[in-house]
């Protein structure tokens, strides 16, 4: 399993913007009284991760606040990558960001629809250090050439990774209580856009706590394409000459920021992500409903009710679709299991992929019935969205031909992913809500 070691976090400076008072827009549920140590309320200047900022809130984030963290994240320059190293060395140099007198492990937690003012989602933010996929550390997506590239040439500009990648694990032991137990004075909270509380806490390292993390099988949950960057920037500083025999683990390339989180204890919530279509032959579209064929029963329902109707589809190993034709036409697609099964088997993949919504919707429907390469034009003729009523507006609005709404991926469909060795469809998880950008980074000159 892969070494987890405390992270020499650099953070928006405490003595600036720390106090003992608790703002009101990031207190608790029934906090009452002063902080015991210094908090800072950094909400106007954390941002999403880069994936989910739209041209528009990017330009809202700048207008919100002139050290907001979208500066480094996703630059709007003209030369992105290299303003972002320059801000970031203007923000170190005038106390803006510090550096912390020793590396620590922190406490995350986020608060969850229904109860914002609650951060009941817990993990342990830590640095850990890099290795291939495999038994230690485990992939469950694809990743976008694209994606990567950008955030490479970010990270090479900058030597910093701005943004934790969330990793999962699974331990029910009763250690996890006390490791999950300890005290801290020195927060960072935040509001996201949702109205979520985000906190960050640093916690004094012992031998316990790095034992426990690092005995963990850690399976990437958000960030596979921020993990395949670093292991890429680690081949490129391991290619000088002066670095080449560096022991496993000196370096600061060798590591990588994760937020870990016990998927035994700790409630998460996957969403889906959604499917618009454009540029498709009408005719096959059409013969969708008109005649499904052996996999597929199309049942007709409103298209203003099938988001829900999907979501309410427990088909167990049974595949379902919502389909929105036309702005005003609606079907739940449901697969005939046995057929449907009989179809994936032709495919070069796993069980446990061949058993997913998004693995069936690509091979059987795209593929299969519509002509579509769902890797080759994903952004092109196959737009991704996370809203179903953004589904219908681009389908009314003749932005998309169709839409078809999925289900979201089970965390259990997803461990049986990873440990079958293989991965699924890209944009099959959405974990809800994101780590924010801007608690804390991760400067590799550190490591």
């Amino acid at each position: 399993m892969p070494p987890v070691r405390p992270v020499p976090a650099i953070a928006y400076a405490l003595d600036r913007l720390g106090s003992a008072h608790i703002p009101d827009r990031v207190r608790l549920a029934g906090e009452e009284g002063a902080h015991p140590g210094r908090l800072a309320d950094v909400t106007d200047l954390v941002c999403p991760p880069y994936d989910v900022i739209s041209p528009e809130q990017q330009r809202a984030l700048e207008a919100r606040d002139p050290h907001n963290a979208v500066r480094l994240e996703l630059s709007s320059a003209a030369d992105p990558h290299g303003a972002a190293a320059a801000t970031l060395a203007a923000w170190l140099g005038d106390g803006t960001l510090a550096r912390p007198a020793e590396p620590a492990f922190y406490y995350y937690g986020h608060a969850r629809a229904g109860a914002p003012d609650d951060p009941a989602v817990h993990g342990i933010l830590a640095r850990v250090l890099l290795e291939p996929y495999g038994d230690g550390v485990r992939a469950h997506e694809h990743t976008m050439p694209g994606p990567k590239a950008d955030r490479l040439a970010l990270l090479r500009a900058t030597r910093t990774q701005f943004s934790p990648i969330l990793a999962l694990y699974f331990d029910r032991s009763e250690r996890y209580p006390h490791v999950m137990g300890r005290g801290w004075s020195d927060e960072w909270r935040a509001r996201d856009a949702d109205g979520l509380l985000h906190t960050l806490a640093a916690v004094e390292p012992d031998e316990r706590m790095t034992g426990f993390l690092s005995r963990q099988r850690l399976f990437i949950a958000d960030g596979h394409h921020r993990y395949e960057t670093a292991l890429a920037h680690r081949a490129d500083v391991r290619a000088y000459p002066r670095f080449a025999g560096a022991p496993p683990g000196s370096l600061g390339a060798d590591w990588i920021m994760m937020v870990l989180v016990n998927a035994e204890f700790e409630e998460l919530e996957i969403r889906a992500t959604h499917r618009l279509i454009r540029g498709v032959d009408a005719d096959a579209l059409s013969a969708l409903v008109a005649d499904p064929g052996p996999l597929f029963q199309a049942i007709p329902m409103a298209p203003g009710s099938l988001a829900e109707r999907v979501a309410r589809t427990d088909g167990g190993d049974t595949p379902a679709f919502g389909l929105i034709m036309g702005g005003e036409e609606g079907f739940l697609l449901v697969a005939d299991a046995d057929a449907l099964a009989e179809r994936m088997r032709r495919e070069p993949m796993s069980t446990a992929v061949g058993r997913l919504d998004a693995a069936a919707l690509n091979a059987a429907i795209l593929g299969d019935r519509l002509g579509l390469d769902p890797v080759a034009e994903a952004g092109e003729r196959i737009i991704y969205t996370k809203e179903p009523a953004d589904a219908l507006a681009q389908v009314r609005s003749g932005a998309a031909q169709a839409a078809f709404l999925l289900r979201p991926t089970a965390l259990d469909q997803l461990a049986a992913v990873a440990m079958a060795g293989d991965v699924m469809p890209q944009k099959s998880t959405y974990f809800y809500p994101k780590l924010l950008t801007g608690l804390a980074f991760y400067s590799l000159e550190d490591g």
